[in-house]
């Protein structure tokens, strides 16, 4: 599989984990660590991993853009 490819897939399956209503989203129930809300905890997990996955991509942006010159 190529890269671009893959860049992509991993794109559209995180638009998808954000913007599908999931069961487990729609109710505050159950508390992680007894405080926090598990759609609050799952939406920064989320966040957390397209952080990951924006920085993976911007390197290898990078990496091409250098590999050119």
């Amino acid at each position: 599989m190529k890269k671009n490819t893959l860049i992509k897939v991993v794109f559209v399956i995180l638009l998808l984990l954000a913007m599908l209503p999931l069961g487990f989203t729609k109710s505050p129930e159950p508390y992680v660590f007894g405080w926090l809300p598990f759609p609050l905890f799952y939406w920064w997990i989320l966040m957390f991993v397209n952080l990951i996955f924006v920085l993976i991509v911007a390197k290898d942006f990078v990496n091409n853009g250098e590999d050119e010159e």
